[in-house]
């Protein structure tokens, strides 16, 4: 019964919709305008979280301390996500000259249109690098990551099935970039397999929330700053 509940819940805030996204994705002529950019994420981001955390405490009657059992406070917390930003930041600069070559790469002009309204807009500078990238984008993707690292690995504790679960679930979230092309598939899904061995080790989910919002804020911040004017 456990298991059917659990399979109920990932299907429900998981496979779902991933598999729309990536149909969407997939079949979609023209990107997302900027305005869309901030509202799918706070609302859809915003709403899953919440459906994610009354499944498990309520349908699941699991503790929500499995997202952050590990030993620590807040200050490390912020030292492994500033770790974790550093690997980022690193395996992004080994990527780029060995991967480029052979994987294809698709520009994200949907951001670039968002970085640019950015610009004329405000209120849309302080909605994304407040609610949209804390909540809307690095709490869901990482509660997601997490929240399928622990609901499967309820299943079994032998180590081998624990590293597939981490290995198929780098691979889906990967490929739930899609729109990025195969080297954005490769390349966050290698970053995925840093966070989730991370987890695996410390079971504290703050600090792959810290280093989303700085590996994925430090970069839009450089484009805003250094991207030519119009």
């Amino acid at each position: 019964m456990k298991v059917l509940k659990s399979l109920t819940a990932l299907t429900i805030v998981v496979f779902i919709p991933f598999a729309l996204m990536i149909w969407i994705r997939i079949h979609q002529s023209t990107g997302f305008a900027a305005v869309e950019l901030i509202q799918y994420p706070l609302l859809f981001g915003g709403g899953s979280i919440i459906v994610l955390l009354l499944l498990k405490r309520y349908f699941l009657q699991e503790s929500l301390n499995d997202f952050n059992s590990g030993e620590g406070n807040w200050k490390t917390d912020i030292l492994w996500g500033l770790a974790l930003t550093a690997a980022y930041f690193l395996l992004f600069i080994v990527e780029r000259p060995l991967l480029s070559g052979v994987l294809t790469r698709v520009p994200n002009m949907e951001m670039l249109d968002l970085m640019l309204s950015m610009r004329d807009n405000p209120v849309y500078l302080i909605l994304f690098f407040g609610p949209v990238l804390w909540i809307g984008i690095a709490l869901y993707e990482e509660l997601i990551r997490v929240f399928l690292l622990t609901s499967l690995w309820k299943f079994s504790e032998k180590m081998g099935w624990m590293i597939l679960v981490i290995v198929l679930t780098s691979a889906l979230i990967g490929l739930t970039h899609w729109s990025q092309g195969s080297y954005g598939v490769v390349t966050i899904g290698i970053k995925s397999l840093v966070s989730c061995f991370f987890f695996f080790r410390y079971r504290r989910l703050l600090p792959l929330v810290i280093a989303h919002v700085l590996y994925d804020g430090i970069q839009v911040a450089l484009l805003l700053i250094t991207y030519p004017q119009g």
